[in-house]
């Protein structure tokens, strides 16, 4: 767990975005209104006029906010970046996942339009990051692992002004499908990978013994770190009676978060170049789960963009943890600003900006020339 001296923990639970972009992603679209569960672990700077970085951590299909705990104390700023503090960290179940999923099972449908996601994320942050109270600058790094990884992106297009710097890990974003002539734009799968996939996921047991013999050799977490298995094993389950347990996540709506990748993904590839903050990718040297075409085509389209491989396959955030921190820790000391931001204009030091800023504004977008479509 984060030390508790260095943070304050909070949970927290508000409306997710509505309307959500599918009528099937509630089961009555007229009025049922979602719920996200989320932490901020704030650190004693919030309360000061000190310039703060702050993170938020998107966790991947079939996952939960807590794989994220124990990133939260590891977490380090650069010696050479003075001035900057980190303030709040925020870890989020999306609203079919861990204990969201829990506050919404009676309203879920059978569209998780992974955009949503990304808008409940974005909607979080402006409130937790903006809350109107603050002297100096902040610094705003949204960090997702697999489908966490693609809503990061989704972040800095859907809601550029809050993100200073996106952080992927394994980001799913092009992925192979099955083509249909009738509708080429969404996800189909085989029935060959959908058996697969659904042999990987039980959300039922009757028994503790039942679901560790589960958990440790089926589950997503069976070569996880063992601090994070640990954790996991406790958050995951629920005892319903003597006889039942069961997961938070349940197993269709993890399945189906497979099943709507697309059309959305497209959406997300044709906007890839509008990206204006750095991104960042950490990628496993074993990874087998997207293509490589994946890989190329991010590198291809987003303009700030660099990447790095670490050891391991797609699970990295959960089995190679050490690694990942470590690398968004170098990834932050190259990309956080040695100067920080300060606020607190007059009068006239806001009209003398302004006068300087038109006037390049003027010297950039009227110049001779002949207008065209």
């Amino acid at each position: 767990m984060p030390d508790t001296s260095e943070f304050r923990k909070t949970t927290r639970t508000v409306d997710a975005v509505s309307p959500r972009s599918s009528k099937l992603s509630t089961l009555d679209s007229t009025k049922d209104v979602l719920k996200v569960v989320y932490d901020v672990y704030e650190s004693q700077w919030t309360a000061t006029d000190s310039s703060l970085v702050n993170f938020v951590f998107l966790h991947g299909s079939g996952m939960n906010r807590k794989v994220w705990d124990d990133y939260v104390d590891k977490l380090n700023l650069p010696a050479n970046k003075r001035g900057w503090r980190i303030g709040k960290v925020v870890l989020i179940d999306q609203v079919n996942h861990g204990d969201s999923a829990v506050l919404n099972e009676p309203l879920l449908g059978t569209i998780y339009d992974w955009s949503d996601g990304a808008r409940d994320v974005c909607k979080i942050c402006a409130d937790e990051f903006y809350n109107g109270s603050r002297k100096n600058g902040t610094f705003n790094v949204v960090v997702g692992h697999s489908m966490g990884g693609f809503q990061a992106l989704c972040c800095s297009v859907l809601f550029p002004g809050i993100f200073d710097t996106v952080l992927c890990i394994e980001p799913v974003v092009w992925m192979k499908r099955v083509r249909n002539a009738g509708n080429d734009d969404i996800t189909i799968m085989s029935p060959t990978f959908y058996k697969a996939l659904a042999a990987t996921m039980q959300d039922e047991f009757s028994s503790q013994q039942h679901f560790d013999r589960y958990f440790d050799k089926s589950s997503l977490y069976a070569a996880s770190d063992p601090v994070i298995k640990k954790r996991e094993r406790q958050f995951e389950l629920q005892k319903l009676t003597e006889n039942v347990f069961r997961t938070k996540t349940n197993a269709r709506q993890h399945m189906l978060t497979y099943l709507t990748l697309n059309p959305t993904a497209t959406w997300l590839m044709k906007s890839l170049p509008f990206i204006n903050c750095p991104v960042a990718c950490i990628y496993g040297s074993k990874s087998k789960w997207c293509p490589p075409e994946n890989r190329h085509y991010l590198r291809n389209h987003i303009k700030g963009y660099q990447e790095v491989e670490v050891d391991g396959g797609h699970l990295i955030n959960i089995e190679s943890p050490a690694s990942v921190i470590g690398n968004i820790n170098t990834s932050l000391s190259k990309l956080l600003p040695k100067e920080t931001e300060k606020s607190g204009l007059d009068a006239d030091a806001r009209q003398s900006k302004f006068d300087s800023d038109y006037k390049t504004l003027l010297k950039e977008r009227v110049m001779k020339g002949t207008p065209k479509l």
